[in-house]
């Protein structure tokens, strides 16, 4: 073959690994966006069972204190970390819960508005939910909406 034909072929060759390597970096790029989006819409659903459970406890129970508690006690047994109380979680949880209790406090302020209270600005539930979240990523290295994941370890397929 002449050598024009030679490098004629190469810049063609060339150009083929050059449009597979743009291919791949585009896919790449996609696939990041989409796992990243996938992610996002998954904690704002967890985000919105998590915060309306809350709000519903904090709605059924005029009394501060226990209704902090319920939401607590509902949001961990919803996680899975306790079953009964919130006593099961020790005291290594206490910064967790102390962290938590400004949310249910908004939204029990929320559900049930003191009109004595008129002073100061109510605290909005779902800007210290994300606050606390920021702490969370921060304190633990992880997102806190992450927790509800659970393992499903995989079953074998059985036929009768």
């Amino acid at each position: 073959m002449p050598a024009s034909t030679d490098s004629l072929i190469a810049r063609l060759q060339a150009d083929c690994t050059a449009a597979e390597t743009a291919e791949r970096s585009i896919r790449a790029s996609v696939d990041a966006q989409i796992k990243a989006a996938e992610i996002q819409r998954a904690f704002a659903w967890r985000r919105l069972n998590a915060l309306s459970d809350m709000a519903r406890a904090a709605a059924s129970e005029p009394e501060r204190e226990a209704a902090v508690e319920r939401q607590l006690v509902g949001l961990f047994r919803d996680i899975g970390w306790i079953e009964t109380g919130l006593a099961e979680l020790g005291e290594s949880a206490q910064p967790l819960i102390e962290a938590l209790r400004p949310i249910a406090e908004a939204l029990h302020a929320q559900a049930h508005p003191d009109p004595a209270a008129d002073a100061e600005p109510p605290v909005d539930p779902l800007a210290a939910f994300r606050a606390f979240e920021d702490w969370y990523a921060r304190d633990r290295g992880q997102p806190f909406l992450q927790v509800f994941d659970r393992y499903t370890p995989p079953t074998p397929l059985v036929e009768f």
